[in-house]
Order: C-alpha cells, then structure tokens, then sequence
C-alpha cells in the first residue's frame, strides 16, 4: 500500500465543514472506490508550524530530543523507515521552517522545499509581481518558458509576490513525481496557501466576494493584525477572513486534483491517504490574532480525514487523537511494526487517550497545555502563570485553578509530568537563516 500525507498549514478544524475539505472534497466517482474516516477530536502539538510537525513527522513531541530548531539526527523519522522498507520517498513544500535549513529533507529521495534564490531575484526584478497579462512581458514569454525555475518557483500573481509557492505548483510537481515512480510509495506534500497573508486565484476570491483586493492590501493588513489589530477597519477583518476561506477553497481543489490523479493511474484505491493540518488561526477569537503561544481550541483543534485505513479507523472517530498518532497510524496500516521511539498511539487499537499534551518554547521559555474531553490547563512560563479553562458545556470558560483542583487532576499532572521530562537544549536558527529565506519568514509573520 502506498501512503499520501497531505498537510494544510494554518487549517482549523471549525473551517472545514462549510468551506472546503468537506465531504466534497471526493467527487462522485472517487468516493465510491474509497473508505474514508474522520476524526473529529483530532489535536495538533502544538499552536504553530515548528512545535507542530515533529509530532507528525518524526512521531515525536516536539520539545522532544533537545526542543525546537532543525531537526536533530537522532530523531527518528517516518520517511526514513519508509525508505529503508522499500518505499519510494518524495516531499513537496514551501515552509522555510520545513526546509532542508531545518533538516526536513531527510529520509526523502526527492525533496523539493522551493528555498529558490531565484525566488527573491524574481521579487527584485519584478517587485509588483509578475502577470500572465501584463503586456511588457508577453514579449519574454518564451523566456519565461524557458527559465522553468523561475516559473515553478515564483508565482504568477498579482500585487506583492507570496512568500510561498500556489498549491498548483506544489500539485503539479507531486503530480509529475507520482507519474515516475513505482510503488510503494510514500509521499508528503504541504500546501502553505490557507497560511497569511492569503491571496487565492481571482476567480476563488470573487466567489468569496473579495475579488478587487490587491496582494499589496494583504500583506499591509496582515501586517497590521500581528501589529496592530485595532488599526484595521471591521470590514478589511472580515475581507481577510474572507481570503482564508477562498484559500481554502482553492487549496482543497488542489488536493482534489492529487486525489483525481491517483484513481486516473489506477492507484487510489491502494493508498493511504492522510489529510490534516498543523494548526489553526485566531480571527479576534479570544481577543487575539494570528498563533499566538497558547493552546485553545481555534489553534489546536485540526481537520484529520484518512482514506483506505483500517477498519479499525471508524471505532476511534470521537476519541481525543494527537497529531503524535499519525506515525503509529501509517504503520499499522501497513502492516509494519511502529518503533518504539514513536511516542504516538495506534487509533482504534491502542487504549483512547484520556487527554491530548501540546507544546511550544521561545528562547527557552516553555507553554504547555494538556485537554482532556472537560479541561484545559496551560502552565505558561512565559507569562508565568497557569490558566485552567472548564469544557463541559461546549464552550472554553477560564475558571479557578484552585476551586477545581480536584476535577482537573490528571490534565494538571500531564502537564507537571511533561515539564519534568524537558530537557532542553535548542539549536536556535537565527544565525543560520539569511537572504530570501530570512524575508520569507518575516513576510510569514514568524520573525519581527
């Protein structure tokens, strides 16, 4: 059996239903060849990309093995073992923070991160962005054929460039590297568009009533939300919540086209697949914006849908899930042991979780927070506090610590027990980034 682990950056779970990756996202015929699973209690490890992806990745948490920064060797890795069983290895993304700078490539035969210096020569030569229509350039149209890199790399948009390639880039380059291999396979691809600052094709952003706005008024309001919320208007808010759903839109289209493929080659019905994220966005949930260190819900909780899994798959759909699962998971549908460096548990045949643990650190302060089905305690060094949330009536109600010490005993001694365990040695990544990929991360809003 193959594998497919599609990831969405910046997909939260309540965006899923109405507005992409819902049960359209399988037409008619597709549908009919495939099993398919939903979790619906399904957890990132963290609220952002980095403490995020080790877990899914790695089967690790990600304060694991020495805390956050490029992977270290000794971390065990999914498309290592995968490769060492005969399976063909391939990854396609455009995360700076998921590149071969973080240590991301290994394990895989063919990476591709579109950490492109001709990326940022694009930007400079063309610093309002290159169009399909722009008249100056119909003249270097066969140039432009001719310079495929650039093509591939740096997308044809309007306003600003993204600091990430389109989906169909990515979609086309997983398309052609499906095409030249042999089963098994295993293959990852990451789609960064549902991430800030959105910019959809026009025609995703007129369906969302959003056409007229220009890539230059994203990244200025974008900026201005992790700056300065209050200085955007109610409506320019509402215009970017309205970008992310066209991007969600046009993202879930994009792995439809993936989907599509694979049943055209005859390969559908004989691959696992795996859609999810690696965590949510706050749109004034909370009072707040973006991904802040925290661990509610709104960044926390995550769309996970497999394809061709185990039967087992449909007994564990309501219980607490962690992205640390997937790992285990893909081993057991393949039949393979599961390492016993994986720290995940196997849906459906290991014992439920009684409570999913997430993390994150900055500069060696650490935040975790560990969320049973009623409760959600944080212990927070870098605000040096703890916070207690009740779940019991569906919504997230800050409450005493002390007045229910008692009744949130075990998320309380996860957390202690988690902080115990930390052994942090971070190799920070600030003197190692530079150039086009240093400005990628500002543009993304991970470094100010």
């Amino acid at each position: 059996m193959n594998v497919l682990l599609l990831t969405v950056d910046s997909l939260r779970k309540d965006a899923v239903p109405g507005d992409g990756f819902g049960p359209d996202l399988l037409d008619g015929s597709v549908r009919d060849s495939v099993s398919e699973t939903r979790f619906e209690r399904a957890f990132a490890t963290g609220p952002g990309t980095t403490p995020s992806f080790p877990a899914m990745l790695t089967g690790t948490m990600p304060l694991s093995y020495g805390g956050l920064g490029p992977l270290s060797p000794d971390r065990p890795r999914v498309a290592d073992v995968l490769r060492n069983e005969g399976y063909a290895t391939g990854g396609f993304q455009c995360n700076p923070f998921l590149s071969t700078h973080f240590e991301y490539d290994a394990g895989f035969d063919a990476f591709e991160d579109y950490q492109n210096p001709l990326m940022g020569l694009a930007t400079k030569i063309f610093p309002r962005g290159i169009e399909i229509n722009n008249p100056k350039l119909r003249t270097v149209d066969e140039y432009l054929h001719l310079t495929d890199g650039i093509r591939k790399t740096y997308q044809l948009v309007r306003g600003k460039p993204r600091p990430y390639v389109s989906a169909d880039v990515i979609t086309d380059d997983t398309i052609e590297w499906l095409d030249g291999v042999d089963s098994p396979f295993f293959c990852w691809t990451h789609y960064m568009d549902v991430h800030h600052p959105c910019f959809p094709p026009e025609r995703y952003r007129e369906r969302y009533g959003v056409g007229s706005v220009t890539q230059s008024d994203v990244g200025e309001w974008y900026s201005a939300v992790l700056d300065d919320p209050a200085s955007l208007t109610d409506d320019e808010i509402e215009t970017l919540h309205r970008l992310y759903r066209a991007s969600i839109a046009y993202t879930a289209d994009q792995a439809g086209r993936i989907l599509d493929h694979l049943e055209a080659i005859g390969e559908l019905e004989d691959t696992l697949v795996i859609l999810t994220s690696d965590h949510g966005e706050l749109f004034g949930d909370w009072g707040q914006h973006g991904k802040p260190e925290r661990m509610y819900d709104e960044l926390l909780h995550v769309p996970l849908i497999v394809l061709n899994g185990p039967d087992h798959l449909d007994d564990a759909t309501d219980d607490l899930v962690s992205l640390l699962d997937v790992p285990p998971l893909i081993h057991d549908a393949l039949d393979l042991d599961v390492p016993a460096v994986y720290e995940g548990r196997r849906p459906g045949v290991d014992d439920p979780r009684e409570y999913v643990v997430a993390e994150h650190e900055v500069e060696g302060d650490v935040v975790v927070g560990a969320r049973s089905r009623e409760w959600l305690y944080e212990r927070d060094e870098l605000r040096d506090e703890e916070r207690l949330f009740d779940l019991r009536d569906g919504d997230a109600r800050r409450v005493s610590v002390a007045d229910h010490a008692r009744e949130a005993a075990a998320v309380r001694r996860a957390v202690s027990a988690r902080f115990e365990s930390l052994d942090l040695e971070s190799e920070r990544w600030d003197d190692e980034i530079e150039g086009d990929v240093e400005s990628r991360l500002e543009e993304l809003g991970y470094l100010s």
